[in-house]
């Protein structure tokens, strides 16, 4: 879903591989890949490991590579949010793990693999590890089976640990103050009878299971990641792992939550996204279009009274819109932003999409004159009796002297190779942009070029004038 987020990072960041790594250059870098986790933040472990993935992959020189990777791992695995770890633990296993990129030091990484090894079988949406412990008659029980269908939550303590005396309070206080329809399992980590029955009789609330595992034949350490304690996880009624690394107060947030009669909305469905496929295939594709669209949602809720559903229809119209092509679609959206979400009311996740895209949009804009800047290419023009010629160097794209197009392209790609295709059978003058050379041989002009210009899909196409007046933007092979 926001995958074009990528783009803009790698295309920043990626300049930086051509030289020396010092302390501006990794602060400015720093400061994008802040920007960018907090951006994804709140998207599924998986999304966010696939889009660490590509960012790595992408850094060309081996000590960038390792910096940003370091970077992302230590990001992750210092996260205070719940999930997070998971990500830090992918991120180990298929770069650091198998020698594609090095820790600085072997204690660095032993440390990595320790906790890789100790919490990779217990992660968010992972079936929780099988777990035949004792109760206090010696009998086994696996709590993970015998709480099937309800919540179940697994508190591991030892007597000798003084957080676990304060969490075991706390929690004496939640079930003495709450009725949820869950089990709660008191793990003792130790070994010592006696102790585990004193601490059971003063430290621990009534109505839960007491189990232990005095040989640790279960193995929880490794299962769990008990380490050090409190370790305390919910368990959901299908045997999944719901919360890990909680306290008693992060435990009430998920199980608040988990019974509240309303999940929370999810934007980008594709139930939404059925919706104005339908509206939009009777429409033209111009900004108007975009805005007829945002009227009948509108009309439909908001001068309704449903301003609930009108916020969420917002945000799905545009998720939607972020993918959209073609000017029209574009200045729309543009307009739509300014018009309905900027204005305020919107869900923070809304609202911050938002504001990216209509930072993107309001580059370069039609009208105003392009930026005076130099750029590396291949210049396609019309020459008198010569016929078309293309000619390489480096040209000021607002003095460009005719009417002309300005295409970045990416080497590869099926579009872009389809655009070019179709440019080099027109009249029209054309400058042709390859960004894969421009970040190897002119970093410098890269980057003015990802700041004056969307560039975080490709191809993109902007028509000019020839006093270098932007016409039109966001050309696609259709509208040559």
């Amino acid at each position: 879903m926001r995958k074009y987020l990528t783009i803009i990072l790698l295309a920043l960041a990626l300049p930086l591989g051509a030289q020396p790594l010092d302390s501006a250059k990794t602060a400015r870098l720093d400061g994008l890949m802040t920007q960018y986790f907090t951006l994804l933040a709140g998207e599924p472990a998986a999304v966010q490991g696939a889009e660490m993935d590509g960012l790595i992959s992408s850094c060309r020189d081996s000590l960038l590579r390792q910096y940003v990777a370091l970077r992302i791992y230590g990001h992750y695995i210092g996260s205070k949010v719940m999930g997070d770890e998971a990500v830090a633990i992918g991120i180990f296993d298929r770069w650091f793990a198998p020698g594609k990129v090095r820790f600085k030091t072997e204690i660095d990484r032993m440390n990595a693999q320790v906790f890789a090894d100790f919490n990779r079988s217990s992660l968010i949406g992972m079936r929780a590890p099988e777990l035949v412990l004792q109760d206090i008659n010696g009998l086994p029980v696996d709590p993970t089976a015998a709480s099937k269908g309800r919540y179940a939550v697994l508190y591991f303590y030892d007597t000798d640990c003084s957080s676990c005396r304060i969490e075991s309070a706390r929690l004496r206080e939640f079930v003495s103050s709450n009725t949820y329809p869950i089990d709660i399992y008191a793990i003792y980590t130790g070994s010592d009878e006696a102790a585990w029955a004193r601490y059971r009789a003063l430290n621990l609330p009534g109505g839960v299971t007491h189990l232990w595992d005095p040989g640790l034949a279960s193995d929880f350490p490794r299962k769990y990641g008990v380490i050090q304690t409190p370790r305390m996880f919910l368990v959901a009624p299908d045997g999944t792992v719901a919360g890990r690394g909680l306290d008693t107060g992060a435990l009430k947030i998920l199980l608040d939550k988990a019974f509240a009669p309303e999940e929370t909305y999810a934007y980008g469905s594709a139930a939404s996204r059925a919706l104005f496929d339908a509206l939009f295939a009777e429409e033209d594709g111009s900004a108007d279009a975009v805005d007829r669209v945002a009227g009948y949602v509108a009309s439909t809720t908001l001068e309704k009274g449903d301003t609930l559903d009108y916020r969420h229809l917002c945000g799905d119209l545009l998720y939607y819109l972020s993918t959209a092509e073609g000017p029209g679609m574009k200045e729309g959206t543009r307009r739509f932003i300014r018009e309905r979400i900027l204005p305020g009311g919107m869900d923070p996740e809304v609202a911050a999409l938002g504001g990216l895209l209509d930072d993107l949009l309001s580059k370069t804009p039609a009208g105003e004159k392009l930026p005076a800047l130099t750029l590396h290419g291949t210049f396609h023009a019309r020459r008198f009796l010569c016929g078309r010629k293309a000619r390489e160097g480096a040209w000021r794209i607002d003095r460009l002297r005719k009417p002309a197009l300005l295409v970045f392209y990416a080497p590869g790609c099926s579009r872009c190779e389809e655009l070019l295709a179709r440019v080099g059978t027109m009249e029209e003058a054309a400058l042709l942009v390859d960004m894969d050379a421009l970040f190897s041989d002119h970093p410098d002009e890269a980057n003015a070029a990802l700041g004056a210009f969307d560039l975080t899909v490709l191809p993109f196409v902007v028509r000019v004038d020839r006093k270098g007046v932007v016409l039109e933007k966001y050309l696609r092979v259709s509208d040559l």
